[in-house]
């Protein structure tokens, strides 16, 4: 187990953050710390736009982290239940 960062772009709307740690904690994952920011410079996020079709506007879009203690192989199942989630645009580990 390693400790781990995970990067979320998300839409900044109600629920969406719960939708996250709902997910952590319906699996029993715990959350060493959290942080979210609404973007006000979404020029970083071009390449998501691109990819998703989309138009970003600033702070419609909010950027988390989330520190936790997780295995290879589990925070690969976890990248791609945070990927399922409505509200997410992307999810990664931060390096």
């Amino acid at each position: 187990m390693n400790k781990r960062k995970i990067l979320i772009i998300l839409e900044n709307k109600p629920g969406a953050l719960a939708r996250v740690v709902g997910l952590f904690h319906q699996r029993g994952y715990n959350i060493a710390s959290l942080h979210v920011d609404a973007v006000e410079d979404v020029s970083q996020y071009s390449w998501l736009e691109n990819n998703l079709s989309i138009n970003l506007k600033p702070n419609e879009v909010s950027e988390m982290t989330i520190s936790t203690t997780v295995s290879d192989t589990l925070l690969t199942q976890i990248l791609r239940q945070i990927n399922k989630l409505i509200d997410v645009l992307y999810a990664e580990e931060k390096i």
